[in-house]
């Protein structure tokens, strides 16, 4: 896979062996800049702010279910932003509940990765969802 290492990847999920397991996978393959949230909320103020000091989030790996505000209430907040809604989104769950999976298409998802995943296939869906911005 080619990468850009400068890319930045924020990570949303409030199990932290799920955060660091994403994040060390991330590292060993190239990327360095890796932003870690435990949940939406904390993963919406982060974007606003690197919004504001004109940095950019290149793309989201964010479970579905944790606390205060969901994956999926996340996925939806980007999406109605004119500023965040192009950044692609893999939604991470251990749901695999097919009404889940298509409502996080319809609702606009690039990829959806269902725990527990290994290695290969973490970065399979990150090449297609880099792939599909590059088009």
């Amino acid at each position: 896979m080619r990468i850009n290492p400068d890319m930045n990847i924020l990570v949303v999920d409030d199990d932290i062996d799920v955060r660091n397991f994403i994040t060390t996978l991330l590292r060993k393959n190239g990327f360095r800049n890796i932003h870690e949230e435990v949940n939406g909320v904390g993963a919406v103020d982060f974007i606003e702010q690197a919004f504001l000091e004109n940095q950019r989030v290149d793309m989201v790996l964010a479970d579905w279910e944790m606390p205060e505000l969901d994956g999926i209430h996340f996925l939806d907040y980007l999406k109605r932003n004119a500023d965040f809604n192009e950044i692609p989104f893999v939604m991470v769950t251990s749901d695999t509940d097919r009404y889940h999976v298509v409502e996080a298409i319809n609702r606009g998802v690039s990829q959806y990765l269902i725990k527990p995943f290994d290695e290969q296939k973490l970065l399979s869906k990150i090449e297609e969802v880099l792939k599909k911005k590059r088009a």
